[in-house]
């Protein structure tokens, strides 16, 4: 402990009683942490060890030692979690302090910019783009370049050239930089992407308003061009109290570091917990603080409340494989519980079956679905635990992605088979055509005048006599792949589904999720292999129809029906927590992905943390022989995580003797 005094001595005896009850309701790391007068402070805090807890209660001292309300700034990621930051901080003190600060980074970015907008270049009633204001935007500047439409669709598709600049912006990198590292298979359209930038933040100026990113940045610009500005914010807000702060990207970090010399910083975090690296948080902001903060203090959480010693264990062995980390070793006291249980299943299917077991035994155990959860690194692992949970009528939601039978690629693929089964279906029809190059709604509901006036739409279409005006290139190769697949006959559905990505989709695949390619193509394999069990077309087209309705209602009647069992990336997890935790597809190339290398590894491995640390009581991982990838083919082997796991943190069941 420094001698650097933040605020008043305790001496009352109220300030007395306040020391007696934070001793009661803290542990001794949190209450170094609450009580701490270092100029710097670092809570490194494991899941479930409270840290939000201890953040809050040490505002509360904060204020109960004399320091003004307004002279703190509390700043989290979301609004939620500023939410109940004030309703912790009201509960404690009897009183919503007035004057205080607390909110995400963006709203009080937003509010010290409307301040201070004639320095940014525009007026305090300036307006906020959300995410559909900022693409209508950059669509307007892209039909002012000479580009053609085809190139516009494709640097627009699934805002990739949002994402482009925000990513640059955000990472402090140039656009070049950025599109050579992510985007290598777009640096044709480099320049158009930097002379959109360009005039982007013009339109942006003459328009008075800010994106979300310039909540930010135009923020961190303002400290930086304009001292006496900054100098007046960081002798009001003497404490700056940040939560989650593993998820800061740099721009936001330098934010915070620009508060130092006058104002105390302290940051609760956990860089074993720093998984959103695709979102721009920078890990080095954490692993760095106790060097770029001098005379600063690290407090270690270590205490989880959440898990049992049984679970927490395995976390330790895993993550202390990472290289670059600040060491912290979890422990619990709560009741011992099973083992972590490591199943080795022949494939998907047998996966499914195991899931559902277990499931039905945890709730004989007296759990509800609303406390189980099956998490994975990747949603197109999740289709036969769909199927199996469907047929069961157990009642599920999705977070971090859509039940598969709604995801756009599965249903474009099936949109082809739909229209070879029963060429009337217009709406496949239109699927499918809308899809090709040059062809739009309009160009089809022209040709289908006169397409469904024939007897047999379908050989209409492939005798050629029925053609587009505009998009005959795109026409004639849909054409031709619906006459391969035609003639391939009803039976062997997965070479019926083979044939129509390789002559046709597989292209458009990568032309609309370049980002996702590899993720959906999976599934599409899954999808194939699925279609095995089925010895003709129709057969297949009515399970999954059947399969859909049942999707599209899981909520039947059921002895399983108690709540709602959640499936979820994980992604999309943190920051929740379950009795009990399925792990699924922990095969290596799934979990870690196989697009994973020794510069990603280490995230990976912080994500398999993040998984095991959600389960209360139950923790079930699982990988399997056969691959879905390649039609069958022998798996790379269970994942790099459970092989570093010591045999004794986990109990084994071999339900393969093969593997």
């Amino acid at each position: 402990m420094s001698d650097h005094k933040l605020y008043g001595p305790i001496g009352s005896n109220a300030d007395l009683q306040w020391l007696a009850s934070l001793k009661n309701e803290l542990n001794e790391a949190q209450f170094e942490f609450a009580t701490s007068e270092d100029p710097a402070l670092l809570g490194l805090a494991g899941p479930g060890s409270g840290k939000t807890r201890a953040l809050i209660y040490r505002a509360a001292h904060l204020v109960k030692c004399g320091v003004r309300p307004e002279e703190l700034l509390l700043l989290t990621f979301t609004n939620k979690a500023a939410g109940e930051m004030k309703d912790r901080l009201e509960n404690l003190l009897g009183f919503l302090p007035h004057y205080l600060w607390a909110g995400t980074f963006h709203s009080i970015g937003a509010r010290i910019l409307r301040s201070h907008a004639h320095l940014a270049g525009r007026t305090p009633n300036f307006t906020i783009l959300d995410e559909d204001d900022s693409r209508v935007l950059l669509k307007q500047i892209l039909k002012s370049l000479s580009i053609g439409d085809e190139e516009r669709k494709i640097i627009m598709k699934r805002g990739l050239l949002g994402r482009i600049i925000s990513q640059s912006r955000n990472s402090g990198l140039s656009i070049k930089s950025v599109m050579e590292e992510d985007y290598p298979y777009r640096l044709e359209y480099l320049e158009v992407v930097t002379n959109t930038a360009e005039q982007y933040e013009q339109k942006k100026r003459e328009s008075n308003a800010f994106d979300f990113d310039d909540l930010l940045l135009q923020w961190l610009e303002l400290f930086e061009n304009h001292p006496e500005v900054r100098e007046q914010y960081r002798q009001r807000f003497r404490h700056v109290l940040v939560d989650e702060f593993q998820d800061t990207n740099v721009i936001q970090a330098r934010i915070i570091e620009l508060f130092s010399g006058s104002s105390t910083i302290c940051v609760v975090g956990d860089d074993a917990q720093s998984i959103y690296a695709f979102r721009y948080a920078h890990i080095g902001n954490i692993l760095s603080f106790p060097e770029k903060y001098s005379g600063c203090c690290l407090v270690r959480m270590e205490q989880n409340y959440r898990s049992t010693p049984e679970i927490v264990e395995l976390a330790n062995c895993s993550i202390g494989y990472n290289r670059e980390q600040l060491p912290k070793k979890l422990f619990s006291k709560n009741p011992t519980g099973p083992k972590p249980l490591v199943a080795k299943v022949y494939d998907a299917r047998q996966e499914a079956s195991f899931v559902l077991q277990n499931i039905w035994e945890i709730q004989h155990n007296g759990i509800s679905l609303n406390d189980i959860a099956v998490l994975y690194r990747s949603s197109y692992l999740t289709p036969e635990v769909e199927f199996a949970l469907a047929r069961k009528g157990i009642n599920y939601r999705t977070y971090g992605g859509v039940k598969f039978f709604q995801k756009a690629h599965v249903k474009d693929l099936l949109a082809y088979l739909k229209v070879i089964y029963n060429p009337l279906d217009e709406n496949s029809w239109r699927r499918i055509a809308t899809m090709q190059q040059g062809l739009g709604p309009a160009s089809f509901d022209k040709m289908w005048l006169n397409l469904r006036q024939q007897p047999e739409p379908l050989n209409a279409a492939l005798k050629g006599d029925i053609a587009p005006a505009r998009g005959k290139d795109g026409w004639l190769s849909l054409v031709s792949t619906l006459d391969a697949v035609k003639k391939m006959g009803p039976g062997h559905v997965p070479q019926l589904l083979t044939t129509v990505m390789d002559l046709n989709y597989d292209h458009i695949l990568k032309q609309n999720y370049p980002d996702q390619y590899e993720d959906r193509l999976r599934g599409i394999e899954r999808l194939a292999i699925y279609a095995e069990r089925f010895e003709t077309l129709d057969l297949f087209l009515e399970s999954l129809a059947l399969e859909e309705s049942v999707f599209a209602d899981t909520a039947s009647a059921s002895s399983y029906n108690d709540g709602q069992l959640t499936l979820s990336t994980i992604h999309s997890a943190k920051g929740k927590e379950w009795d009990a935790v399925f792990i699924i597809g922990m095969n290596q190339g799934h979990f870690p992905s196989g697009q994973s290398d020794s510069r990603t590894l280490d995230e990976e491995r912080r994500l398999f943390y993040v998984a095991s640390t959600r389960a209360r009581r139950y923790l079930y991982m699982t990988t399997y022989r056969e691959d879905y990838r390649n039609y069958g083919a022998i798996s790379e082997g269970p994942s790099l995580f459970l092989r570093e796991l010591p045999p004794e943190c986990y109990q084994l069941l071999d339900m393969d003797e093969g593997y």
